[in-house]
């Protein structure tokens, strides 16, 4: 009788322990759904990616903090875990330059060179448009550049290609002609946008122009590079 008292009470406290256990298991496992599963993104079945980054329930978004001309990092906390995340936007630069000094009546030379900020992003496939910008006095001849698709006549050249961090598209070669007429000095302006930068970026090239044959260069006006300047079909 003592012994099947025993057996009994045995089994019933190693039903509470195994009980008691079993809310334990419970009780850790919701307090890891509860501090982890908000930090996913996508949700579960949801077969359209989120386009913001850690934009998920119990996220805040405090004031930015700049990282590059004309760009903010946002950083975000997760709830009350402790875990920040910066995201990092996309910040194109852009720079002009030529071979200096333009000569009236002859052919000029700019260069433009669309890079991104080694402390950006990647560039995220959208397009990215240069765009120049002619002074007067300066007419274009001809524009190109590997892996870039330009139209003469807008003086725009595209292109949708990955940009990593810390580098630098092929140059956009500008050919322009110098007018027989044109100015001392003029500035040419080129700007680039997209990529996933909102911001439009604008570089600026000062130039100075000689002039033609009468400013003693040498060339005395009549060496070939200058006759139409001195005829009648100079504009």
């Amino acid at each position: 009788m003592f012994r099947s008292w025993l057996r009994v009470r045995a089994r019933r406290a190693g039903a509470v322990t195994l009980t008691g256990l079993a809310v334990l298991a419970i009780v850790l496992a919701t307090a890891w759904t509860a501090t982890v599963q908000p930090a996913y993104v996508a949700q579960v079945g949801d077969a359209t990616p989120v386009v913001e980054p850690f934009a998920a329930i119990g996220l805040t978004e405090p004031s930015g903090t700049t990282t590059g001309p004309g760009s903010t990092a946002r950083t975000s906390s997760l709830g009350n875990t402790g875990l920040t995340f910066t995201v990092i936007p996309v910040s194109l630069t852009i720079a002009k330059s030529h071979s200096d000094p333009f000569i009236q009546g002859e052919d000029g030379v700019y260069t433009i060179t669309v890079g991104n900020l080694a402390t950006a992003s990647p560039t995220n496939g959208t397009t990215v448009t240069v765009h120049d910008r002619l002074p007067e006095g300066l007419r274009a001849d001809r524009i190109s550049g590997a892996g870039w698709t330009c139209i003469p006549a807008t003086l725009t050249c595209t292109r949708s290609d990955i940009l990593p961090a810390g580098h630098s598209y092929p140059p956009i070669t500008l050919n322009v002609d110098v007018s027989c007429h044109a100015r001392e000095r003029v500035t040419n302006t080129a700007t680039v946008t997209g990529g996933g930068d909102s911001t439009t970026h604008t570089a600026t090239d000062p130039t100075t122009i000689k002039r033609h044959g009468h400013d003693g260069d040498g060339h005395g006006g009549h060496d070939g590079h200058h006759d139409h300047c001195d005829g009648h079909d100079h504009w």
